[in-house]
């Protein structure tokens, strides 16, 4: 037991190295805007950014999700990875379309929705091959991949800024998913499937997504309606912020995807899941106490150091953002306990139910608050939704026997 957590805990450090070095690789990316782009820059960029993010949830992050569940089950892995990737190539290449349009709505340039465009597509590549080296186990690749591809991407970006092509910002960035994505290719290889597999499949990949979503949209919303309602300085101060709460809310995204496939193996003894999900929420929520006071702590001084002086009045929001993303990355542990318990459509709608009331909030109060009424909407709904979710993870005692979690093959073994 005790080497199983040990190995838990080994791929965790090696996963959160890897998401790491993308979250600084994301912050950099807007602290080298700041400097040396033109006003309005990190605001843009960030904007677009999130429409990456919120349109990769739309499903490549719940076929990524899927790959880290299945993908460790023997001999269905080559099954699930045949009908995954198919529904991957389509829909992202759908997103990526409908990528366009909304960055030119919010920026009126047409580079920049061709950027976003390309960039959308990268990063649902990027999303859903991370899964799939976290079901295959291939962790010290990821980590690899991740390191590589970040430093390609900053490499890229300062050497567009210097020749002033301030048109191809997100290019470098797509750039470094794409590279990411060809070195996470599945080795896995896929197998026909039946229609009841495919059924199955549909509806975890449809209850992961529905989860996706309504985790993962919160934080983007937010800085779309700080874009959209409030003045250009605002959105640069915000995107500020954001980027440095970003690389905290990577650690609790590396977590969670160690933790799903580590769970999933364990669905055959309950007794042994609950003690193993007990003692991972305690460890991650005593690590995010330290790591997030300190953070909250030095966030004007944090900010003073990567960004220029007129950002540092950015603190304030930083720190509410921070207050709420900690409540989020509690939920790591008991968020993959209830995926791999089965229990995925629960998780699916206590999340959609807080991404619509944090929605609705921030459609009220940003027009009147700009920025601080779109953090009320995410306050409402990340505070709401991660207490919701630690409740149901400790109320649920057993994995579902009729789960579409639980392949047929999976039920029968003794």
């Amino acid at each position: 037991m005790s080497g199983g957590t040990s190995g838990v805990l080994s791929r965790a450090v090696l996963t959160t190295g890897g998401m790491a070095a993308q979250g600084i690789a994301r912050l950099l990316y807007t602290v080298v805007i700041a400097h040396l782009a033109g006003a309005g820059a990190v605001g843009d960029t960030s904007a677009l950014l999130s429409v990456m993010v919120y349109l990769s949830l739309m499903l490549p992050a719940g076929l990524g999700i899927g790959a880290s569940r299945y993908l460790p089950l023997g001999d269905f892995s080559a099954v699930a990875i045949g009908v995954l990737n198919r529904w991957f190539w389509v829909s992202s290449t759908l997103l990526a379309l409908v990528a366009a349009p909304i960055a030119f709505l919010l920026t009126q340039d047409p580079y920049a929705a061709i950027g976003c465009a390309i960039l959308t597509w990268s990063y649902n590549a990027y999303v859903y091959t991370r899964g799939v080296l976290m079901g295959e186990d291939r962790i010290l690749r990821s980590l690899i991949a991740d390191v590589g591809s970040s430093l390609l991407a900053i490499t890229a970006l300062v050497a567009v800024l210097f020749a002033g092509a301030n048109w191809a910002l997100l290019l470098p960035l797509a750039v470094g998913y794409a590279v990411f994505a060809f070195f996470a290719r599945p080795r896995t290889r896929p197998m026909p499937s039946t229609p009841e597999q495919r059924a199955m499949l549909a509806r975890f990949v449809r209850d992961a997504t529905i989860g996706a979503l309504a985790t993962g949209g919160l934080l983007p919303a937010t800085m779309v309606f700080v874009r959209a309602f409030d003045t250009p300085l605002q959105a640069d101060l915000f995107a500020a912020a954001l980027s440095l709460a970003t690389p905290a809310n990577m650690i609790s995204q590396a977590l969670n995807q160690v933790l799903i496939p580590h769970f999933a193996k364990l669905h055959l003894d309950p007794a042994l899941m609950r003690q193993s999900h007990r003692r991972m929420v305690i460890a991650t929520t005593a690590a995010f106490v330290v790591i997030f006071t300190a953070i909250i702590a030095l966030s004007p001084f944090i900010l003073s150091i990567f960004y220029p002086q007129k950002f540092v009045d950015g603190a304030g929001a930083m720190q509410a953002l921070l207050v709420v993303v900690f409540f989020i990355s509690t939920t790591c542990a008991s968020a993959a306990y209830l995926v791999s318990a089965g229990r995925q459509k629960a998780f699916a709608l206590i999340w959609l139910t807080a991404l619509i009331a944090g929605t609705v909030v921030m459609a009220v109060f940003s027009p009147l608050y700009g920025m601080w009424g779109a953090l009320l909407g995410f306050a409402v709904g990340g505070v709401g939704g991660s207490v919701a979710v630690i409740f149901a993870a400790f109320l649920t005692t057993a994995p579902s026997p009729l789960s579409p979690a639980l392949t047929p093959s999976e039920r029968e073994e003794p």
